[in-house]
C-alpha cells in the first residue's frame, strides 16, 4: 500500500465531526516513523509480546500511514504479531470483533493515550480484549469439535460415505462444499459423491442449494457455530 502523502488529514469524531487528532504528514516523515515502529516491534527488550502488540497498535494508528484502511490493517497486524511471537500457531484470534463491539471505548482509550499519556488504561483495555476473545475462541473450537464427532456418528448411520474420514474433513473445512471438491479430495466418482451428499441432505444434515449451475451443500449446524457471537 502506498504511504499517505497528501496534507490535511484529520481524524474526527464521527458523531460531531470535531477534529480530535492530526496525524503526521509527509511520506518521508511517515516512513521514518514506521521504521521506528518496526524497530520497537523487533527489539529484544524483554517486554511481553502482548504489551508490545498493544503499544504498537496505538503507534500504528497514531502514525496513520495510509489514506484508507488503517483500522483494518492495524487489526490484522495485531494477530500476525502474536503469530510471529509464537503465542499463536495460526491467526485464529479474532480480536477485531472485540474492538468493533467496543468501538467507543477503543477510540476513547486511543485519544487518552495521545492527550494524557494514559497508557495503563489502554493496555488494560487491549489485554481484556485478548482474554475475552481467547476464552470465546477456545469455547467455539471445543463446540466445533463436539459437533464434528456428533455429525460423523449421525453421518455413518445415513450414508455410505459417512465413515470416510476425508469426506468428513471436507465438510468441516468450510461451511459449504461442492460435488467437484468432494470428488477430488476423496478420489471418488461423481455418482458416489452425489449419493453421499444427497444422503446427508435427505437426512437434514446438509442443505442442498442450486447456485448458478452448481449444487452447493451447506453444513448449516457448522455455519451457525461459526457465525454465533
Amino acid at each position: 500500500m502506498r504511504l499517505r502523502d497528501l496534507p490535511g488529514t484529520r481524524i474526527g469524531n464521527p458523531t460531531t465531526s470535531e477534529v480530535v487528532y492530526s496525524p503526521p504528514e509527509g511520506a518521508d516523515v511517515i516512513a521514518d516513523k514506521l521504521t521506528e515502529w518496526e524497530r520497537f516491534i523487533h527489539a529484544e527488550n524483554g517486554v511481553d509480546p502482548l504489551i508490545v502488540m498493544a503499544a504498537t497498535h496505538y503507534q500504528f494508528e497514531a502514525i496513520h500511514p495510509f489514506a484508507d484502511g488503517n483500522g483494518r490493517t492495524g487489526r490484522i497486524l495485531n494477530v500476525l504479531m502474536l503469530v510471529e511471537a509464537g503465542l499463536l500457531r495460526l491467526p485464529v484470534l479474532y480480536l477485531s470483533r472485540y474492538i468493533i463491539d467496543t468501538k467507543h471505548r477503543y477510540y476513547h482509550h486511543l485519544r487518552a493515550v495521545t492527550a494524557e499519556s494514559a497508557w495503563e488504561s489502554w493496555l488494560l483495555y487491549v489485554l481484556a480484549g485478548v482474554t475475552q476473545t481467547s476464552e470465546a475462541t477456545v469455547t467455539k473450537i471445543n463446540n466445533i469439535r463436539s459437533l464434528q464427532e456428533d455429525f460423523a456418528q449421525r453421518a455413518r448411520a445415513v450414508c455410505k460415505g459417512g465413515s470416510h474420514s476425508e469426506f468428513q474433513a471436507v465438510l468441516f473445512e468450510q461451511p459449504y462444499c461442492r460435488i467437484a471438491t468432494v470428488m477430488e479430495r476423496c478420489d471418488v466418482s461423481r455418482p458416489t459423491t452425489t449419493s453421499w451428499l444427497s444422503g446427508l441432505a435427505a437426512a437434514g444434515m446438509l442443505h442442498d442449494m442450486k447456485i448458478g449451475r452448481d449444487r452447493v451443500f451447506i453444513n448449516w449446524e457448522f455455519l451457525q457455530l461459526l457465525t454465533a457471537p
